[in-house]
């Protein structure tokens, strides 16, 4: 990869991150309130289930940067709205905005990097790409996340933060146009519709071909579900027996679990290579099972936690886990999938993964409402092994020899 591209997905992770740790309290601060806050939250994640699958659909119909500089644009309006803002209408319409960046940017140019990475190179080393990409973004999310955290408390209303946000905005595009090159043929001899009845054709024949692929899509869903557990219920555990004089190591270990991911990558990159399992499908299955497995126990073990080194310990190792599942499966993932439903089926998995984080909101609730709090920690991470269970005994029995990665 080009250090220009790698600077240029540097900053584009480190925009996203930067606002990771302070978001809710940015929404505080023009126009939410604790009563509305989910409220904002919900506006965010509904345009992006909505959008999601189009916007994917419609990356593969016009091409990856046209999609990429819109999604920022959206970003642009997002954090412009943001600024000003100092009532519920102009804070939703933000909101709005942000939803649709999100779902625009899904993907997009690190499709466009690995695309070019199969042409050059077939699919052979895989995995090397799909680790790069993965530690770029990994380490700019967490140097994001760690100086958001800290800018966030320069000034009031998050000014200064929202400022930079902004500017990264410009900068991106600005970075786009210049290092960006990509030469899209827009079909125009068939009309939108057409187009759109291609690409959902393609999807099909796609998941037919290749039924492994449908798996790992569905598998999406079990991943969020244990997932979200983590992101939304970590906090207020590690709480219960924190100190009160040490809360402020909590965007430290957000970023330190980056740092989990980051590593987890690294290593399956070398075990991959290591035991050459683009030549043997079969084996490289069974190691993505079995990471997919551990995450669930693991999960499990950090909610019934009550000492702050071991939580710490355990959170990472969490994200060390789903760091090295995530190689395995995005290498036999970008190796099943065609560069002309690339973007799609990206956003089937992201959406795939987002029902998982509805699914353990609905839970999450009605759990707290009937049991005590530790039960999140045993009920989610049981629906997440179960769904897996089922899935891995599908793929193990039924889809023997589906893929192969070599080709």
């Amino acid at each position: 990869m080009k250090t220009s591209h790698k600077v240029f997905f540097f900053i584009n992770s480190f925009s996203s991150g930067i606002t990771i740790p302070v978001l809710s309290l940015i929404l505080l601060s023009h126009g939410a309130t604790l009563k509305t806050l989910s409220l904002y939250i919900g506006i965010i994640s509904t345009i992006v289930v909505i959008t999601e699958l189009p916007s994917g659909i419609l990356t593969d119909i016009y091409g990856r940067k046209r999609m990429y500089l819109l999604s920022h644009f959206f970003l642009l309006f997002n954090f412009t709205l943001t600024l000003v803002s100092d009532n519920s209408l102009l804070l939703s319409i933000a909101c709005v905005f942000q939803g649709f960046g999100k779902a625009f940017s899904s993907g997009t140019v690190e499709i466009m990097e690995i695309e070019s990475y199969i042409k050059e190179n077939g699919n052979d080393n895989l995995a090397r790409i799909n680790s790069v990409l993965a530690i770029i973004d990994c380490i700019g999310l967490a140097v994001g996340s760690f100086l958001g955290g800290i800018i966030g408390y320069i000034g009031s209303k998050y000014t200064i933060l929202l400022l930079i946000c902004i500017i990264l905005e410009i900068i991106l595009l600005l970075l786009s146009t210049l290092i960006i090159k990509e030469k899209w043929m827009t079909n125009l001899s068939h009309n939108f519709s057409e187009q759109l009845k291609d690409q959902f054709k393609c999807i099909r024949i796609s998941l037919k071909d290749s039924r492994f692929l449908a798996v790992i899509l569905l598998e999406s869903t079990s991943l969020g579900v244990g997932l979200s557990a983590v992101e939304v219920y970590w906090q207020p555990t590690l709480k219960l027996f924190l100190p009160e004089n040490l809360s402020w190591i909590l965007g430290m270990i957000s970023c330190m679990g980056y740092i989990g991911v980051l590593i987890g990558n690294k290593v399956a990159e070398i075990l991959w290579n290591s035991l050459i399992l683009s030549s043997n499908p079969a084996k490289s299955k069974k190691y993505y099972w079995f990471l997919r497995f551990l995450l669930p126990i693991f999960i499990t073990i950090l909610g019934i936690c009550k000492n702050t080194i071991f939580f710490v310990t355990i959170f990472i190792v969490i994200y060390f886990i789903l760091g090295c599942g995530n190689l395995f499966e995005n290498t036999i993932f970008h190796a099943l999938v065609s560069d002309s439903n690339r973007a799609s089926m990206i956003s089937i998995s992201s959406l795939f993964l987002r029902g998982g984080g509805i699914i353990t909101s609905i839970l999450g609730s009605m759990i707290l409402n009937r049991f005590d709090f530790i039960y999140i920690w045993i009920l989610l991470p049981l629906i997440m092994f179960l769904g897996t269970a089922l899935l891995c005994y599908k793929s193990m029995k039924c889809f023997r020899g589906d893929f192969s990665i070599s080709d």
